[in-house]
């Protein structure tokens, strides 16, 4: 382990670095940071401006190759649907054409949930440190205040005649987002939820089980030299920690980033602010460019308690390096520090988690990706002193994943990939392949066609599932619908009775103004033993100034 340890704080010391993509990277402009069977996801340094249902283009040699249609975003990131067959990859630059605007910065990564995928594309690449902090001042000299608001309602449930289990779910999510607050260095920042089940019994059910503050906080920025957060925030240097309640700070020297937060953890029972459970820490990250590419690495200490008792201690180290041409390779790592079993204290260093990537483009239609991935229990020894026994004998999970996209025509892609799940001492592995024919621009643009297969394999059962999905885009955009259809074949091994299901859905999106969509959704799932009926209704209202 001290080898590890040593080998961990050599690759911070002797690794290129590069800044942060959320503080290089261009309102109108961002990379593809990880591609599905059927989506991109990118990466901005913010998405005002860019609005579900939009579309995006891919860049080649300066110009226009392709596009997609936006499907969801949050603050930093879009997920969208291509528009053909073009096989996206890793890095590639995309496009919004909507807005030009200088003053559009970084936002809070957690306005919505989408799925972030570890590796980190920066936008600009090329510029030099001091390139990037002139850029820096010149925006900080023209702050203009911008408002961005989201108001979402959605309610779903079950709708199964003669079933006592039938519920109904609703949720509200309200974000508000001001940046340079009356044209200062002050900015807010909020993300709320409320959610409720009826239909089941509540009488255990509080009030702060259904409301969660996820963010609530002022960010003071002096041009990316020194920052300030006071509240609840998510630490983009120490995501991994979840939001944290108190003060952040961070400042820039030169090519290293310094920075530092004190405060408490959210309850873990209901997201609450409990001043039980202190926290504190500190990061430092090197950022260079080298040959016109991109690496970045950083290391970050935290140390969290329970009532003044240290609860846990750990360092987490990542490493992002796109410096050989049409790769990139990422690293993260977390390792504690420190134990208390049966009242007795060990300090050496344990390997908590490890995860590496390597995604590799070998030709325009044609990329190829590997990941590993080998973690452990985070335990908690104060807030989990009663099952730490129970945790610490639980094995370690590994898993392997290898993935294939090609194109071998324009509105054609072909996606296959295999996944490896390793548990403890167990010889067989769970194994899952899946496959995916895309199809685009069918009956003509805007219409999508997807092909799945699914195929499971564990020490208790052995199935498949297969689908397609249809979608189209009507009236200029202003309504997209979708059907899809699933059939679920489930063998037990030691049982005789197998499970056969059929799902079909249907999906209806209308753009009603400008700022409001309305989504609607019916799922069922028909079998031998009986049939279930779900719905789905969201209302989104976008507020933007």
């Amino acid at each position: 382990m001290r080898r590890y340890f040593s080998v961990l704080v050599a690759i911070f010391c002797l690794s290129p670095l590069v800044i942060f993509g959320q503080e290089r990277l261009i309102a109108n402009e961002g990379k593809v940071s990880y591609v599905t069977t059927s989506q991109v996801y990118i990466r901005f340094g913010s998405t005002d401006g860019i609005e579900k249902g939009d579309t995006l283009f891919l860049v080649e040699n300066g110009k226009d190759k392709s596009s997609l249609t936006v499907s969801q975003k949050s603050s930093t990131s879009c997920v969208g649907k291509p528009q053909d067959a073009t096989v996206w990859h890793v890095g590639d630059v995309v496009r919004q054409y909507k807005i030009r605007t200088a003053q559009s910065e970084s936002k809070p990564d957690n306005e919505v949930n989408l799925p972030v995928p570890p590796a980190v594309i920066p936008s600009e690449a090329s510029d030099s440190s001091s390139q990037l902090l002139a850029k820096i001042n010149q925006r900080s000299s023209t702050r203009k205040q911008l408002i961005n608001g989201r108001l979402t309602f959605s309610t779903n449930g079950s709708v199964n005649p003669g079933d006592e289990n039938n519920f109904q779910r609703i949720r509200t999510v309200f974000s508000m987002n001001i940046k340079n607050l009356a044209s200062s260095p002050v900015s807010l920042e909020s993300y709320v939820t409320y959610r409720h089940r009826y239909g089941i019994d509540q009488v255990n059910t509080g009030f702060y089980d259904d409301f969660k503050v996820f963010g609530l906080s002022a960010n003071y920025d002096n041009g990316g030299r020194y920052t300030f957060t006071l509240g609840r925030k998510i630490n983009p240097y120490m995501a991994n920690m979840g939001a944290m309640d108190g003060v952040q700070a961070a400042a820039r020297l030169g090519k290293y980033q310094l920075g530092a937060f004190a405060g408490t953890r959210p309850d873990f029972n209901d997201f609450s602010f409990n001043a039980g459970l202190p926290q504190f820490g500190a990061f430092i990250a090197r950022t260079d460019t080298l040959g016109g590419q991109a690496a970045q690495t950083s290391i970050a200490f935290a140390e969290q308690m329970n009532d003044f008792r240290t609860d846990r201690r750990f360092l987490y180290v990542q490493h992002n390096n796109s410096v050989l041409r049409n790769m990139n390779i990422f690293l993260s790592s977390e390792v504690d520090l420190f134990k208390n079993v049966n009242g007795i204290t060990d300090l050496r260093p344990s390997l908590t988690s490890l995860y590496a990537s390597l995604r590799y483009r070998v030709r325009k239609n044609l990329s190829v990706s590997a990941s590993y991935d080998n973690r452990r229990n985070v335990i908690y020894y104060e807030s989990y002193q009663t099952y730490v026994d129970q945790l610490l004998a639980q094995e370690t999970r590994q898993g392997l994943r290898f993935q294939v996209n090609y194109s071998p025509l324009r509105f054609v892609s072909l996606n296959a990939s295999a996944f490896l799940r390793y548990q403890g001492s167990n010889p067989s592995p769970t194994k899952n392949w899946t496959g995916a024919v895309n199809l685009s621009n069918l009956a003509g643009k805007g219409s999508y066609m997807s092909l799945t297969i699914n195929v499971l394999e564990s020490y208790y059962f052995k199935g498949t599932i297969s689908g397609f999905r249809l979608s189209e885009n009507l009236f200029k955009g202003r309504l997209n619908a979708e059907v899809q259809y699933r059939h679920v074949n489930y063998a037990f091994f030691s049982s005789e009775s197998d499970l056969k299901q059929h799902i079909g859905g249907v999906n209806l999106s209308i753009n009603l103004l400008k700022k409001t969509t309305l989504t609607c959704s019916y799922e069922g799932t028909f079998q031998q033993s009986g049939d279930w009926h779900r719905y789905f209704v969201t209302v989104i209202q976008r507020f933007k100034k």
